[in-house]
């Protein structure tokens, strides 16, 4: 057996790869785009929550033909729609609780032993310790026995 050791040291990153620099250029064009988009997503809402008007905010208003009143409406539906599904689901986890009980019912089942194993007779004790004390085995048939119902 091969005693452990030391390893060497490693430097920094634990995996190096050669990257194509024309994909690594679009990815990060593409993640500069998504990470605009959220954030003027999100000003869109919030500016229309405060009731704030930006010349730019304006112009993306005016695109989808909405006021800050409209988005406000939009955002009070889609809350209420929030806090329904939250009571029904939260319901269904009190019904759930009350007509089957908690989940900490089933315990891990204890460590099996060499008892254990031995009490099913499926294999003879010779063959059993032959396969605990030997590093390779070759059995000419199957040890295992068959299971009687």
């Amino acid at each position: 057996m091969v005693k452990s050791r030391s390893r060497k040291p490693k430097n920094g990153i634990i995996v190096q790869t050669k990257t194509n620099w024309l994909r690594e250029i679009i990815l990060s064009i593409f993640s500069i785009f998504v990470w605009f988009y959220c954030i003027v997503v999100v000003l869109f809402f919030i500016s229309a929550l405060f009731n704030y008007n930006d010349s730019y905010l304006i112009l993306l208003k005016t695109a989808f033909k909405m006021t800050n009143t409209d988005i406000r409406s939009f955002m009070l539906f889609v809350f209420f729609i929030w806090v329904i599904f939250y009571i029904g689901l939260w319901s269904w986890k009190n019904y759930n609780i009350k007509r089957f009980g908690s989940l900490n019912r089933r315990l891990p089942p204890d460590y099996t032993t060499t008892q254990d194993l031995l009490k099913l007779e499926l294999m003879s004790i010779e063959d059993f310790h032959l396969l605990h004390q030997s590093r390779v085995v070759v059995f000419e048939k199957n040890p295992i026995k068959e299971i009687r119902k």
